[in-house]
């Protein structure tokens, strides 16, 4: 396992929560490269994303050459990130290298993005709550969205579970399997740090929980424990991707986006101002929640990411509410930033 201490000065991976940081520790590894000893080659496949903590390399691509030192700022950042290498690198010293498994790392992103503001959308109706809830999913935006066919399919395709107080109905760290619909009784939203707990929100009838994981393709971020007992209702993850996420998360290609479209890239500030597409603004998956009514609601949103997985939870979060957000395929390599 490698020095975790290294993980507070590099972006993105001093935005992870500490219990992230140590797991991806365990998967990471560091080279050792002699002076005139190439490091990786231009377009190869990149499984992991390069940081510089030692010595000084050459970067090469079109463009031309690139000196980098340990000690520059642009160290903090990964060295020709992307799915394949954006430029040849050679240790001019002797040089250290840290590896960090690169979709490892944006599932964590992902997951650290999504829930860390989990409370602050859940939490704020409690106190208005409908005592109906095929009415209050009738009245969302989401639905209002989806074909008519498809809700019928919907709540049809349901099934009704029961919980008792103190049950765990989802638990974080899971693979997501259902999308829930509170019916009766009342549930609270855990964080769960090393040993102990946080209560993130309470959800009364009407809520649902559950859909991110199924949308990322990533663990569930929180757990979820009956307060009293509990009547939900459950689609399966199956049926939630072709009755609900399908509608929802309408993918394009980049090339295709007309000059009336907003882009709407969705990393960490830090990855932002390190190079972006041309017009596009940053709003971080993190804040999405609490800063998407400040959005024009009569605007397009083209929303991309690095690898197109935090921006498939950004794109279905914002169709939710009733944005019109398209998801950029595949994400946006760095190549592509600054055009």
């Amino acid at each position: 396992m490698v020095n975790i201490s290294l993980f507070s000065r590099l972006v993105p991976l001093k935005a992870l929560l500490p219990a992230d940081r140590t797991q991806l520790a365990k998967q990471s590894s560091v080279l050792q490269y002699r002076a005139g000893q190439p490091v990786f080659r231009n377009g190869e496949l990149a499984k992991t994303q390069a940081y510089l903590i030692e010595g000084e390399i050459e970067l090469m691509d079109e463009r031309g050459a690139q000196v980098l030192h340990a000690k520059d700022p642009a160290a903090a950042f990964p060295l020709a990130p992307g799915p394949r290498r954006s430029a040849a690198a050679l240790a001019l010293k002797p040089s250290k290298v840290l590896y960090v498994d690169r979709d490892q790392l944006d599932v964590f992103l992902t997951w650290t993005q999504t829930g860390e503001v989990e409370v602050s959308e859940i939490g704020s109706e409690v106190d208005d709550e409908p005592h109906d809830w095929m009415t209050a999913l009738l009245q969302s935006k989401a639905f209002l969205r989806i074909p008519p066919a498809n809700i019928a399919q919907i709540f049809s395709s349901m099934e009704p579970v029961t919980f008792n107080a103190g049950e765990t109905i989802i638990t974080q760290g899971e693979p997501g399997d259902y999308y829930y619909v509170v019916t009766e009784g009342r549930c609270q939203v855990l964080l769960e740090q090393g040993m102990e707990e946080e209560e993130l929100a309470q959800l009364g009838v009407g809520r649902c929980f559950g859909e991110e994981a199924l949308v990322s393709g990533e663990p569930r971020n929180a757990s979820v424990r009956a307060l009293s007992r509990c009547t939900l209702m459950r689609l399966s993850s199956t049926a939630f991707n072709r009755l609900l996420k399908a509608p929802l998360l309408d993918e394009v290609e980049l090339d295709s986006k007309p000059e009336t479209a907003t882009l709407l890239d969705v990393r960490l500030p830090a990855e932002f101002d390190r190079g972006h597409l041309r017009g596009a603004f940053n709003l971080p998956l993190g804040h999405l929640r609490t800063l998407a009514a400040e959005l024009d609601p009569k605007q397009e949103y083209w929303v991309y990411c690095d690898t197109g997985r935090r921006s498939a939870s950004a794109a279905f979060l914002l169709s939710e509410r009733g944005f019109t957000a398209r998801l950029v395929r595949g994400g946006v390599s760095a190549e592509a930033f600054g055009r």
